[in-house]
């Protein structure tokens, strides 16, 4: 009996040992590896993390992807993975190939061909509502897109981001984008005519279309995490707690050009889908103190979660009920989301909606159907808190202003007015606040503003060019502003007369520029 076990024993050993060896020769090839790898102690993610792409962590395994050089590091520091099969492999899928297309129910994976003609054709079909975007196009020769959907006015209104599947082989969020893409330009829904005609909403279902190509435009069977260059995309992202490159790598076609696309476009809210996960995962991933709107924060990712369960109780359902600040649940470096929150002055979030990576497309309906009604309500989120327009209170004209919650913003979270409307928006929690609203050659102007949650408060502010009429602070108060060396105000406040400290704790360390009235000095951070 002991020998027949024994022969048992070594026969799995054996056939374990093959089936990894395969596996090693195939993410060899693909230059992608997909593993676990057991922890000691929580603590050892964060120095991970800078090995390779943690992608979960389930108690004390992590779930992580690599490309050939981390995995070459990781070994080498004596860590021994356990190499899994590449989610987008486990099965072939039948593609649609965008024939059919009334027939078609959002349940199979749609060819690159496919996927781009719906695209241009939600624009050409749907021109008072959609407009198509060509951000840019790979060397693959596959193309950034993006639906801009709104009722031909944008001026003047909050812009929403959502976009998916910046890692290739994540593709509920894919469908869950075109699925709404379909929706907001075809529905006389009076619910979604309102979302047109107060927001202006950009939607790209897929950022990483290299990776989900992989196999080739007629398959996503091999689609991978990382993109052309081995790049993960979502640790390709500036980061204000560990540099500009944090990945080690340059910053790679896709990010350069959502990078721009943030530049261009002011965003108020934006969320960004994921998969491998249900669960909300909101700021920060590369820093441990709590973001400003941290209140906020957990509400609005409640409000998403708590919809869900709905449909499915246990949907969305592990951490704080569907929602988990991204440092707890594991640390990464030089994700978008801390991007566009510290950089961008956007709010953004990640949505990781569902367990599987690349799921059986059959069960997409059910998918939407868990998520529609929570995908409504965030973009909803966007017209709550404050909202106005700052102009000169002597020409009219619109002006770039910076709006100030006053000992309560910091890491970027103030927000900005824009032109050509000079207009700006603020969601926030509930409450009351001193919000100061500053421009270099205008007297600021503080104002004590409640808003109330799910409330919309419009201020609409004047600014007094500096030399016309009086300072409203007088002669006893003054102002000072903190700026980082992007020139971004991360911290700004009233100082009273004879007051000489200022509270910099809440920075992280680094460089910065301090004005206190007209003066100007550098102050250095450790």
């Amino acid at each position: 009996m002991k020998r027949i076990l024994f022969f048992l024993i070594l026969a799995w050993f054996l056939g374990s040992a093959h089936a990894q060896t395969n596996l090693e020769a195939l993410m060899a090839a693909r230059g992608e590896y997909f593993f676990s790898l057991p922890v000691q102690y929580r603590e050892e993610a964060a120095q991970l993390t800078r090995l390779c792409s943690i992608d979960k962590m389930e108690g004390n395994l992590l779930i992580c992807y690599a490309n050939e050089e981390q995995y070459q590091q990781l070994l080498a520091k004596g860590y021994r993975p356990t190499l899994l099969t590449p989610p987008s492999m486990l099965e072939h899928y039948t593609m649609w190939d965008g024939t059919d297309r009334e027939a078609y129910d959002w349940d199979a994976y749609p060819t690159y061909e496919a996927y781009q003609d719906m695209m241009k054709r939600y624009a050409e079909d749907y021109p008072e509502r959609c407009t198509y975007i060509d951000l840019g196009t790979l060397a693959s020769g596959r193309k950034l897109m993006f639906c801009r959907i709104n009722n031909g006015h944008p001026d003047g209104k909050p812009k929403f981001l959502y976009t998916s599947t910046m890692h290739g082989d994540e593709l509920t969020g894919m469908m869950l984008m075109l699925r709404l893409i379909d929706e907001l330009c075809t529905s006389n829904d009076p619910r979604i005519l309102e979302l047109i005609d107060q927001l202006d909403i950009f939607i790209s279902p897929c950022t990483n279309p290299d990776g989900t190509y992989y196999g080739g435009n007629s398959t996503v069977f091999g689609a991978r995490r990382n993109n052309a260059n081995n790049a993960d995309l979502n640790r390709n992202y500036p980061d204000f707690d560990n540099g500009p490159h944090p990945d080690g790598k340059e910053y790679q076609p896709e990010t350069l050009l959502m990078m721009e696309l943030a530049e261009q476009y002011p965003f108020t809210m934006a969320a960004n889908f994921h998969g491998g996960s249900e669960v909300l995962n909101y700021p920060w991933d590369t820093y441990q103190p709590l973001h400003p709107d941290d209140e906020w924060w957990q509400l609005v990712c409640h409000e998403y979660a708590d919809q869900t369960h709905e449909h499915d109780t246990l949907y969305m359902s592990i951490y704080d009920n569907g929602i988990v600040n991204g440092y707890v649940w594991y640390p990464i470096y030089g994700s978008r989301q801390d991007y566009m929150n510290y950089y961008a002055q956007c709010r953004e979030v990640t949505i990781e909606c569902s367990t599987a990576y690349t799921p059986n497309p059959s069960l997409m309906p059910m998918y939407w159907i868990y998520n529609h009604e929570s995908m409504l309500r965030y973009m909803e989120q966007c017209l709550n808190g404050i909202h106005g327009i700052v102009t000169d209170s002597v020409t009219s004209l619109p002006l770039e202003a910076e709006v100030t919650i006053l000992n309560h913003d910091h890491h970027g979270s103030a927000v900005s007015s824009h032109l050509p409307v000079g207009d700006y928006h603020r969601p926030v929690k509930g409450g009351t606040y001193e919000v100061m609203y500053s421009r270099e050659g205008y007297y600021p102007k503080t104002f004590t503003l409640t808003v109330a949650d799910g409330e919309t408060l419009v201020q609409d502010v004047q600014l007094v060019p500096v030399g016309y009429g009086i300072d409203e602070f007088g002669p006893t108060k003054q102002t000072y502003s903190i700026t980082n060396l992007m020139g971004q105000i991360v911290q700004s406040g009233i100082l009273n007369a004879g007051t000489q400290e200022i509270i910099v704790s809440a920075l992280p360390r680094g460089v910065y520029l301090i004005t206190i009235g007209s003066a100007t000095q550098k102050i250095v951070l450790e």
